[in-house]
């Protein structure tokens, strides 16, 4: 009786033992345990603060990313993805080679994974002096307003900004910049915009390794009238004997010119400094910078004034002449003739005296004179008659220009 329990006993144990080894036989079979590897994980740096305590910063020269393997359960680690995992890289315990260790951390399952291969890598940096500035912030605009408006005031809140970083790449910054579209605008805007360094020749510099107090800024743009009005020249004193101010030649002739609406009523023209002519006997040429115009008050170009071409202003200053112009009579329009009167001239030709610039002397024809003769105040008969001709600009003409005809019917 004995040896049956005993054997019943002895036949318990081993189906148990075989229970078990079934069980985790099915168990593994399923859900075996297995290694997974995951790669280009960012590195988070930690505790940065110890280094600007020593006024010196760092640049990641190798390890910015990991790649390590996990092993689990096949049934866990299918679940896993990259960002499941986090690694990091503690500033503070830099070693003396400037290298610092990396820690792996499973953000999920980690009582149920392990780290197989990965935590032994380090983060390398190369450690430079950290600089500190302060730079002010200019507000720039794009594109054209609405027609009839310009660019007022445009501020920008804070107008400073402290940035911090290697010294290398702070001392690239020249200017910090906010570029507004303001095309087709003319109502007044606020907004809120990002801000973006520039080096000295205008390029961008990158700003992944600056610390800006603030990177954002709120810009106000307000708008105001444009107008388009002449500008003139004026001189003082007179040319030598013998010598006259002809033209007086520049470009633009016009510009525009902002400002309030008041101020804008009172402004007909824009004057150039004075050309002083006094005794002259050769042209003047002068270049006036848009910077030195004097503008009245409340008044500014719409165009910044660097961005405005030199006006350069030449007085002519020319020779008098006198010549003598053969008129034809046959050049000679006769108006007013309303009764059909016959007109017969008593000479086929009359001299004409002109004195002027020589420019406008030498090519003058009788034609530019247009010469007329009122046939209306006239009867039949003979009479000695004053012939019309027209004024032009820089010439005189010497005496009067007479001639006799005869009237009949």
């Amino acid at each position: 009786m004995k040896e049956k329990l005993g054997n019943d006993l002895i036949l318990k144990v081993f189906s148990l033992v075989l229970a078990i080894l079934l069980w985790l036989f099915v168990i593994n079979t399923e859900d075996p345990v297995i290694t997974k590897s995951f790669s280009n994980i960012p590195v988070d740096m930690l505790n940065e603060q110890v280094l600007d305590e020593l006024n010196r910063t760092y640049k990641i020269t190798e390890g910015s990313t990991v790649s390590f393997t996990v092993k689990g359960k096949k049934t866990v680690l299918d679940k896993l993805k990259k960002s499941d995992f986090r690694a990091t890289a503690d500033v503070s315990s830099m070693s003396k080679v400037n290298s610092i260790p990396i820690k792996i951390v499973p953000l999920k399952f980690a009582d149920q994974l392990e780290i197989v291969s990965g935590n032994n890598q380090s983060v390398k940096v190369k450690l430079e002096d950290l600089r500190r500035v302060q730079v002010p912030v200019t507000v720039e605009t794009t594109g054209r307003p609405a027609s009839g408006y310009a660019v007022g005031s445009k501020t920008a809140a804070p107008n400073l900004i402290s940035i911090s970083g290697p010294k290398s790449v702070v001392k690239q910054v020249k200017s910090i910049k906010v570029i507004v579209d303001v095309t087709g605008l003319k109502k007044d805007i606020s907004i809120t915009h990002k801000v973006v360094c520039y080096d000295s020749e205008g390029e961008q510099v990158d700003q992944s390794r600056l610390k800006l107090d603030n990177d954002e800024v709120k810009v106000k743009i307000k708008f105001s009238r444009t107008k388009t009005v002449p500008i003139v020249v004026k001189t003082k004193g007179t040319p030598a004997k013998g010598y006259a101010l002809g033209s007086i030649d520049y470009s633009p002739e016009e510009i525009e010119i902002t400002g309030e609406q008041d101020a804008l009523d009172q402004v007909d023209e824009i004057a150039l400094s004075t050309i002083d002519i006094s005794n002259s006997t050769k042209s003047i040429e002068k270049t006036i910078k848009a910077a030195d115009i004097k503008l009245p008050e409340g008044i500014t170009f719409v165009k910044d004034t660097s961005k405005i071409e030199d006006i350069v202003v030449k007085a002519n200053i020319e020779k008098y002449k006198k010549r003598t112009i053969t008129l034809s009579t046959d050049q000679i329009q006769l108006i007013n003739n309303e009764n059909n009167y016959k007109i017969e001239f008593d000479q086929s030709e009359v001299p004409i005296k002109v004195t002027g610039l020589k420019s406008v002397v030498d090519d003058l024809t009788a034609k530019d004179l247009n010469p007329k003769i009122d046939v209306s105040v006239y009867e039949t008969g003979t009479h000695t008659v004053q012939v019309q001709l027209k004024e032009v600009k820089n010439m005189d003409i010497i005496g009067n220009v007479q001639v006799k005809i005869t009237v009949s019917e």
